[in-house]
């Protein structure tokens, strides 16, 4: 059984080769492109876990890419390798969808590293999609509000500044909140209460 598959879009043929070999060594399904417009046609043909792609390509760029995977499958990450790196690109990158952003050339281990957090990542949205949120509001006897700061913690992992401004409540407010919610399910800190509910332990 594989790990998931993969689409490494890469117009060098040396360094698509190269990747694909470490790729399949890895446990993956690669599927290979080399411009934007195979990569593209393989995303409408197959379901993928992972999409690898140059920025710069011979007819094309990975935003093309990027942005097909932010209408058509969100669930997919895409991870960016480029050796035309700037501080817009790389903002560009992120912006448009990208997990991970590397600068060739790269050592193997940083590539692995990105791919297994970029697996982690959607261990976790799984989990998140899972949840109902109604039972545990009603486990829990949360009020809308700390539903929604539950929400918030759990999808984005945000501080309680941000909590604050996401919500338009002060940072006094949130913090009301937050000790509310603790007591209510058990925990003492926000990374407590998303591992016990992301666990499925929660009652």
């Amino acid at each position: 059984m594989t790990k998931g598959r993969v689409l490494l879009v890469e117009d060098e043929e040396t360094l698509r080769g190269s990747l694909s070999m470490f790729l399949t060594k890895n446990g993956f399904d690669v599927i290979e492109a080399e411009d934007e417009e195979g990569a593209l046609v393989k995303l409408k043909e197959n379901d993928f876990s992972l999409i690898i792609t140059d920025l710069f390509l011979a007819d094309g760029n990975g935003f093309a890419i990027m942005k097909y995977l932010q209408d058509c499958c969100q669930e997919a990450k895409c991870i960016v390798i480029t050796g035309h790196a700037s501080l817009d690109s790389a903002i560009k990158a992120i912006r448009k969808g990208a997990f991970d952003y590397l600068l060739k050339p790269f050592e193997y281990d940083e590539l692995k590293a990105a791919i297994d957090r970029a697996i982690q990542k959607q261990s976790e949205e799984k989990l998140i999609n899972k949840l109902d949120y109604l039972k545990i509001s009603k486990n829990y006897k949360l009020t809308k509000k700390e539903m929604e700061i539950i929400k918030i913690i759990i999808s984005e992992g945000v501080s309680n500044a941000e909590i604050s401004e996401n919500l338009s409540i002060s940072k006094n407010t949130v913090k009301v909140h937050l000790r509310n919610i603790f007591k209510k399910v058990g925990v003492e800190s926000k990374n407590a209460l998303t591992t016990l509910l992301l666990s499925g332990n929660s009652r």
